[in-house]
């Protein structure tokens, strides 16, 4: 018999309410569900079980029992095990006696609710999409009647919708999250004059973001082909010590030669990562690398390592590239500007050497050749750019013009 026969839908509407509405993080609120669930069913286990879209599984997610290494790590391939074969389905299995011997189950070690008697599986769907699966287990045997399985049919319906709720709340703090970051970045591209204080910015935006370990960010060295830390947001220094990588034959240099972004689960079983010690080390596990693209051209990479096996969405890959897009350009106007104040000095020195020039061809009788070749071995004789000695030549002519006038 249940514990809360009496209790009506309309009253577990209300109390799954209560805790949807009461801001909870989505692990604080499966748990808060997970009691609700056990309360009403007088079950001796509960399990929660959601879908991961990136990898077609479904992964458990909270327990009533105490399951802190089995949380996140065991998941099933749809249609793999009961729960798989209910998140496939979309149907209920009710199974009063002996579970384990159904040919579609599937048995975990770590979880002791595998050798319990009794397994009720429904699935938890909103707006007709699976959200996940709510697996009720009893030790001994347990006949399920149909006003039971159509209440805990009815909750696995209410849990799914609190759930897609969490998410898409979820869902779009993390967008606002990013789109602020964004801001702030435009602001700081329009605000700062020092690339590498944009960079490091951008880096540590990003880490921040992303909630990742390390964000670095790698500029090509086009003479040498190699990529070379250019900022970073880090916990390790030893990860700011890393070499320059070649592109050709690196991980990263990977990403270069395609001009497209790498996403790697985890860098310690990549045979091409050049840092599998560092990365043990430090605990780094999965990347996230997306070119510096513009007009076509690489320029580098941003780096985004986290220190957990992660499968980056892809609106956090839409996000990096976005980022990666902004600081190209960053790095493209930076190089600009410093090709025109080079060219604006290379030309105020041919000023005031041909200034120079004209003084000395006046003052000693010499033709413009001579001029110029005096100058430029009394260059290399005092080892001083050219520029100074014209700009010493013109002071010492304003001085005696000074002197002679004052006569």
């Amino acid at each position: 018999m249940l514990a809360s026969e009496a209790r009506t839908q309309v009253e577990l509407l209300h109390q799954i309410s209560n805790i949807v509405s009461s801001n909870l993080s989505l692990e604080k609120m499966l748990h808060e569900l997970v009691g609700l669930a056990v309360e009403v069913t007088d079950c001796d286990a509960c399990l929660v079980y959601l879908v991961d879209h990136a990898t077609n599984e479904i992964v458990l997610r909270a327990s009533q029992l105490p399951h802190a290494a089995e949380i996140g790590n065991i998941s099933l391939r749809m249609g793999e095990g009961i729960t798989g074969w209910v998140a496939q389905h979309k149907s209920v299995v009710a199974l009063s006696s002996n579970a384990a011997a159904d040919a579609r189950f599937k048995s975990f070690q770590a979880l002791p609710e595998d050798t319990y008697d009794a397994f009720l599986s429904v699935p938890l769907i909103s707006n007709g999409e699976l959200i996940g699966v709510l697996n009720i287990h009893h030790i001994p045997k347990h006949v399920h009647t149909p006003d039971e399985i159509a209440l805990v049919s009815f909750i696995g319906e209410q849990m799914g919708g609190a759930i897609a709720k969490s998410k898409l709340a979820e869902r779009s703090e993390s967008a606002s999250r990013r789109m602020e970051a964004l801001a702030g970045l435009a602001r700081t591209i329009s605000e700062e004059s020092y690339l590498d204080r944009i960079l490091q910015t951008i880096s540590e935006m990003v880490a921040e973001t992303l909630d990742s370990a390390v964000c670095s960010i790698m500029l090509v060295d086009e003479d040498r082909r190699e990529l070379v830390i250019s900022a970073a947001r880090c916990s390790s220094p030893d990860y700011l010590h890393k070499m320059p990588l070649k592109i050709e034959d690196s991980l990263i240099g990977r990403v270069v030669r395609e001009g497209r972004p790498i996403m790697i689960p985890n860098v310690v079983d990549e045979k091409q990562f050049r840092y599998p010690e560092l990365a043990r080390k430090t605990g780094l596990a999965s990347l996230l690398s997306v070119p510096l693209l513009t007009r076509e051209k690489v320029m580098g990479t941003i780096n985004i390592y986290t220190n957990e096996v992660r499968q980056f969405s892809d609106d956090e890959i839409g996000f990096v590239k976005v980022v990666a897009g902004q600081a190209a350009i960053a790095i493209e106007n930076a190089r600009l500007m410093s090709e025109t104040l080079e060219m604006k000095r290379t030309l105020e020195a041919r000023k005031l050497i041909e200034r120079a020039k004209g003084i000395l061809q006046q003052k000693y009788g010499l033709t413009e050749e001579e001029a110029y070749l005096r100058l430029r071995n009394e260059s290399r004789r005092l080892r001083r750019p050219m520029r100074d000695l014209a700009e010493a030549v013109i002071l010492a002519d304003d001085l005696e013009k000074k002197k002679g006038a004052e006569v």
